[in-house]
C-alpha cells in the first residue's frame, strides 16, 4: 500500500488500579480498569526506503525518537513478518509524557495498528495485542482502545464494553520531567500497599452490565507511594483539591491526576482556578472503542 495513514493515538486513564504483589520475573501483577480519553497524539504513517521517527508539538520535549516505543513497534512488527521497518512515522505529541497517561504506549500502538493496514496483514486485534506485549505493558490495552479490565503486568486485556461518556480535567503539576518514574513507583511500593484487585473486578463487573463508576472504587495504588516519598506532589494536588473539592484521581504512577467534573460545571472557572494555582489542565472526555482505534487513510 503506498497510501498514508493518519491514526489518533489517545491517552488514558486508570479508573482503578491495584498492585497484586511483586512476581518472580521482576515485575509486579496488576488489576487495573483503564479508558481511553480524546487527549490525543496524531501519528501519520508513509512508506518510505527506511525506518524514520520524528516527533514535535508542544510535548515532544525530550524525547529521543531513536528509543522511542513507536520506532520500537515498527522493527517488531517488522521481524515478525520478516521484512524491513521501510515507515515514515510522524508523531504530533499532544499527550505528556511522562504523566501516566500512557502516551508512548499509545503511540507503539497506533505503528502497529497503522502498519497492519500499511502491510495489509489482515492481522487480528488480540495477534497485533500480542506482539503489542513484547513492547510494554500498556501497549495490548491501546491495541484494542475503550474500555477494558487489564491483569498480568497490564498486558492480559478484558474488553469492556463503552462506558457513557465521561466529562474531565487532567491536571498537570509543574515538576521536571523524571525518567524511569515507573520503574521507582513499583520499587517503592511496600507490602501494605497491595491488594487483593476486588475494586478493580467489582469496577469492570459494573462497567460490563452498563452500570456507572461508583466513586468508591477509583482507586490508585501508587497515591500511597506518593503521599510517603513526594511532599511536592502532595502540596500541588493538595492546592488543587483547594479550588476543585472533588477527589483527584491519579494517572498511572503519576504525576498527571484527573478530576471528574458535572456536566453543568462551571469548566471555564473550575479551569481558570486550577492554573492560577499552577496546574496545567487539559479538558476532556472518554472516548469509545471505535473512536480510539480510527484509521484514516489518504491517497
Amino acid at each position: 500500500m503506498n497510501s498514508e495513514v493518519r491514526l489518533c493515538a489517545p491517552a488514558k486513564i486508570n479508573l482503578a488500579l491495584e498492585v497484586l504483589g511483586k512476581r518472580t520475573d521482576g515485575y509486579h501483577d496488576i488489576a487495573t480498569v483503564m479508558t481511553t480519553v480524546n487527549l490525543l497524539d496524531q501519528v501519520t504513517m508513509r512508506p518510505a526506503d527506511t525506518l524514520s521517527v520524528s516527533l514535535h508539538g508542544s510535548h515532544a520535549g525530550d524525547i529521543d525518537p531513536e528509543n522511542d516505543l513507536a520506532g520500537n513497534a515498527a522493527k517488531t512488527l517488522a521481524d515478525i513478518v520478516g521484512r524491513s521497518p521501510n515507515v515514515q512515522i510522524e508523531i504530533r505529541k499532544m499527550i505528556p509524557s511522562p504523566g501516566g497517561l500512557g502516551g508512548g504506549s499509545s503511540d507503539a500502538a497506533a505503528v502497529l495498528r497503522g502498519l497492519d493496514q500499511m502491510w495489509e496483514l489482515n492481522w487480528s486485534v488480540a495477534r497485533l495485542a500480542e506482539i503489542g506485549a513484547m513492547i510494554g505493558s500498556d501497549v495490548p490495552f491501546f491495541v484494542h482502545g475503550g474500555t477494558a479490565y487489564c491483569t498480568g503486568r497490564g498486558e492480559v486485556v478484558e474488553p469492556l464494553r463503552d462506558i457513557q461518556k465521561l466529562l474531565l480535567l487532567v491536571l498537570l503539576p509543574p515538576i521536571p520531567a523524571q525518567r524511569n518514574k515507573t520503574t521507582e513507583m513499583f520499587d517503592a511500593l511496600h507490602a501494605h500497599d497491595f491488594s487483593n484487585g476486588h475494586k478493580a473486578r467489582r469496577l469492570a463487573h459494573r462497567i460490563s452490565r452498563g452500570a456507572p463508576p461508583p466513586a468508591n472504587d477509583l482507586t490508585n495504588a501508587f497515591e500511597s507511594v506518593i503521599e510517603r516519598m513526594k511532599p511536592e506532589l502532595v502540596a500541588h494536588y493538595g492546592a488543587y483539591a483547594t479550588v476543585s473539592a472533588p477527589r483527584l484521581h491519579l494517572c498511572g504512577a503519576g504525576p498527571a491526576v484527573y478530576l471528574l467534573v458535572h456536566q453543568r460545571a462551571k469548566l471555564s472557572e473550575l479551569r481558570n482556578g486550577l492554573e492560577h494555582v499552577g496546574a496545567t489542565v487539559f479538558e476532556a472526555h472518554t472516548i469509545t472503542r471505535s473512536e480510539a482505534t480510527k484509521i484514516e487513510i489518504v491517497s
